[in-house]
């Protein structure tokens, strides 16, 4: 296993210092990707070169992905701590 930050410095490694003095990071989830079609097409990747971040805060970031985690996001909805957005629908 490597450290997260092995280019921290020498003096204090990362994973020894307290969490107020690390840096700020911001770590990637599933909730919302954009692409356009021709960079899946013809790059074959759905991210591909030119990256741009969409900054989530608190459940507005939250990532779906086992059912431990569907029944999370429908104990918070229940629990009124996170709620769904509203959608209309064409009649």
């Amino acid at each position: 296993m490597l450290p997260l930050l092995p280019f921290g410095p020498a003096e204090q490694p990362w994973h020894s210092s307290q969490y107020p003095s690390l840096p700020l990071v911001h770590v990637q989830n599933a909730s919302l990707e954009i692409a356009w079609s021709r960079v899946v097409l013809e790059g074959r990747t759905i991210a591909g070169h030119v990256l741009m971040p969409f900054l989530t805060r608190d459940e507005e970031g939250f990532d779906v992905n086992q059912p431990y985690d569907w029944a999370l996001a429908e104990q918070m909805v229940a629990a009124g701590t996170a709620r769904l957005p509203a959608v209309s629908k064409a009649r």
